[in-house]
């Protein structure tokens, strides 16, 4: 495909080095620095100009391009992106990349409300992310696949646990679960039966929903437990949209923010969530307040600085458990590395969405795992697929090494597969990856 990416910032690079192995990718921004550290990193074309303007997108190919992406940091920017790229090109196919939710709403409502084929609402993204991963005492990351019948879950392997030096093949494992992937010390490895699962590591499992909490439950003594005691640090439009996932089941955080028109219209549209109008970053408020004995603390500020400080506070005073929002990728490592559990980028979100519409293959859902070192794919199997009609132990010989077929969706029922697994066409995949193999998975099957 020909696709032009409006806006080289980390969204529009990510998504261009996503993309240039398989794609013709024009990348247009009005900055030539950020241009010229995308041409050294990825093969794309670039073009210099305001992607907003008919003439640039005009030169940049839009009228001739299959895909517009409109991924700068400005909502209204990326919806006239697309309502220019489609009086340009009647059948391009264009995405706009949001923060406000409110555009999302209106668009979901009405498609007809703007000229956008799909729009990838990051901070709506970034709150699924954190109830998800909420829930769980010892998650990193946890998604849901097959209409929420299967999960993914990366959880952490506490040094105490009976789970810790074994290997897969000691350990007994429920029957509706499999073992993807351990993390340790920066490296992936894919599970196989003397794979040794090491306390400290994190353990990446695929089954379905009910048996992956029953293996939290296990590893922490706790697992899907429910909330009573949740607090977020600041009243942006993620913790906005969080406090209300949470509402939904059957959570009633308290919320803190510092300005008092904020904190006024949180308590007006959050009937279900306190809201207090403080300053979140004083541990003796924190400490006032109850967060000590709190189960969960959310670091939700813009600012990632304020977000560090926040969580560590939290941890310092005795909170159970912190999350942070991260809006710099870079610095993920220095909050997990501060002692906050799980962290939330809203850039990744957005290009995970966004590259699952633009694969040569259409997938149901993927995840990235581990800063892109694994993916978790969902795909339909066609009738040409040499996986259909043979047992896996067959078919495994063709298919690459570093993966591993999580569970599979077949009308309304899950199967863990093993070897003697015959696969039928329409049947949904649960598929972990090693990144690099991905494509080449994708081609076979």
């Amino acid at each position: 495909m020909e696709i032009v990416v409006i806006g080289a910032g980390q969204v529009g690079q990510s998504v261009a080095e996503g993309l240039d192995d398989e794609h013709e990718i024009v990348v247009v921004d009005h900055d030539p620095d950020q241009l010229s550290e995308l041409r050294y990193r990825a093969d794309v074309m670039t073009y210099e100009g305001d992607g907003a303007d008919i003439e640039v997108l005009e030169e940049a190919g839009v009228g001739e391009s299959d895909m517009v992406i409109a991924s700068t940091d400005d909502d209204r920017t990326n919806i006239l992106v697309c309502g220019t790229a489609r009086a340009l090109n009647p059948d391009v196919f264009n995405i706009a990349r949001v923060k406000e939710t409110g555009y999302l709403k209106s668009w979901r409502y009405s498609q007809k409300a703007f000229s956008v084929d799909l729009m990838v609402g990051s901070d709506y993204l970034t709150a699924r992310s954190i109830v998800q991963t909420a829930i769980y005492d010892t998650a990193q990351l946890v998604e849901h696949f097959c209409e929420g019948r299967v999960e993914m879950a990366e959880l952490e392997i506490p040094e105490d646990s009976e789970l810790a030096g074994t290997t897969a093949k000691e350990s007994e494992l429920a029957s509706g679960l499999r073992y993807a992937a351990v993390f340790a010390n920066g490296e992936m490895e894919v599970v196989r039966g003397d794979t040794i699962i090491s306390g400290g590591a994190r353990l990446l499992v695929i089954g379905r929903t009910e048996e992956v909490h029953e293996f939290g439950r296990t590893l922490s003594g706790a697992g899907a437990r429910q909330l009573e005691r949740v607090y977020i640090l600041g009243g942006g439009n993620i913790a906005y949209q969080t406090a209300r996932a949470m509402t939904n089941r059957d959570v009633s955080p308290k919320v803190v923010e510092p300005d008092r028109d904020r904190a006024e219209y949180l308590a007006r549209n959050l009937p279900d969530s306190f809201v207090m109008c403080d300053d979140p970053t004083d541990p003796a408020f924190l400490t006032a307040e109850g967060v000590p004995r709190a189960q969960l603390v959310l670091s939700a500020f813009q600012s990632d600085d304020r977000n560090l400080l926040t969580a560590i506070q939290a941890r310092q005073i005795g909170a159970d458990r912190a999350l942070s929002v991260v809006h710099e990728r870079k610095y993920a490592s220095l909050f997990e590395g501060s002692g906050v559990q799980a962290t939330f980028n809203p850039r990744r979100e957005v290009i995970e969405e966004i590259l699952r519409h633009t694969r040569e293959r259409h997938l149901e859902k993927v995840t990235f795992v581990e800063d892109h070192q694994g993916e978790v794919l969902e795909v339909e199997l066609e009738a040409d697929s040499p996986l259909v009609g043979h047992p896996l132990k067959e078919s495994a010989p063709e298919l690459p090494e570093a993966m591993v077929i999580g569970a599979v969706l077949r009308r309304h029922d899950i199967i863990i597969p093993d070897g003697e697994t015959v696969l039928n066409v329409d049947d949904n995949l649960v598929i972990f990856a090693a990144s690099g193999v991905v494509d080449e998975l994708l081609d076979l099957i």
